[in-house]
């Protein structure tokens, strides 16, 4: 069964280009997908709070009741700020902890404060098991007495002072709790606490990564490996078409024009060995084709493009440049 070289290139062409456009398309979707995917989850390992709950005693109770807990307390009627400080851990452990009341007298340079005398004295110390209590107590009269004899022994009447005290808490494997409390006034004499209420979490970020893939013949394919294979075949099944193109492009641009209305009956190929008649023009291989009957061969002698007519033992052949 004699095979029609020109109709089976024209398939594998064929063929070639849409194997080219397959991985051109799988290659665009390898690079819409990221190689990896990366999710991060997040859990608490502990929880530690450190809440200071108070109440005023005054020397006038007309307004305010021994006892009553006030966001501010009018100082010049307060006498003592009682107080509970509970710390609680949860899961709970075991630990221990160290509480220090601190009172800084200092002065105003400019916008500066010059410490003159620090004071410390401790609150309480111990162990625990989850949670504790600390009392706390600032008096008042006690505090403003003190104040009035570093104004007198210091011949610095402008003093003032800074009241607050620390809880540093070591739990058994996990990190140190530090809290500050401080006793303020404000401008219009009111007291009031700042840095009452903490609460530390222990989180941990848990990191899992997926790699992704792309399905290609039942078959999974990573992202990163079908970014580079699928690109390189697709242009490996390009470069026949092209070549191809290219060819008949380039043949195109050499052929005579007079030839041009013969394009339709000529084909690539090469001629069978016998005796060789030269034709002079193309008008002549027109004649002979119009004779003979048979289709124009078209191929390369180095540099020259051969346009023949296969008769028999007999090739009428026409040399284009």
């Amino acid at each position: 069964m004699k095979v029609d070289k020109r109709k089976a290139f024209l398939v594998g062409i064929a063929f070639s280009i849409s194997l080219a456009v397959v991985f051109g398309m799988y290659s665009s979707l390898a690079y819409s997908r990221a190689p990896i995917t990366t999710h991060a989850t997040y859990s608490t390992l502990y929880v530690e709070e450190g809440h200071f709950k108070h109440s005023g005693f005054f020397s006038n109770e007309t307004v305010y009741k021994n006892g009553t807990s006030l966001e501010y307390y009018p100082s010049k009627i307060t006498e003592e700020l009682l107080g509970n400080y509970t710390f609680t851990s949860s899961p709970g452990t075991m630990g221990s902890y160290e509480a220090t009341l601190h009172v800084k007298y200092y002065v105003s340079s400019g916008k500066k404060k010059v410490y003159i005398l620090n004071e410390s004295s401790s609150l309480g110390r111990g162990t625990f098991a989850g949670s504790f209590t600390l009392p706390v107590e600032f008096n008042m009269s006690a505090l403003d007495a003190r104040l009035k004899e570093v104004r007198e022994g210091t011949g610095l009447y402008r003093a003032e002072r800074e009241v607050y005290f620390v809880v540093k808490v070591r739990a058994n494997g996990r990190e140190p709790f530090t809290q500050e409390i401080r006793l303020n006034r404000d401008a219009s004499g009111m007291l009031y606490f700042s840095g009452a209420d903490k609460e530390y979490k222990k989180v941990v970020r848990n990191v899992s990564t997926t790699t992704n893939s792309v399905s290609f013949l039942g078959s999974d394919v990573g992202v990163s490996t079908a970014r580079t294979v699928f690109p390189a075949m697709a242009l490996l099944f390009a470069i026949p078409p092209a070549g191809f193109m290219y060819a008949r492009r380039e043949r195109k641009e050499t052929e005579p024009k007079e030839l041009k209305g013969l394009r339709k009956y000529t084909v690539e190929g090469t001629v069978p060995e016998g005796r060789r008649v030269e034709l002079s023009s193309p008008r002549d291989l027109e004649r002979v084709f119009e004779l003979v009957d048979r289709p124009i061969i078209h191929y390369r002698d180095g540099e020259t493009d051969v346009y023949a007519v296969a008769d028999g033992e007999t090739v009428y052949e026409y040399r284009a440049n």
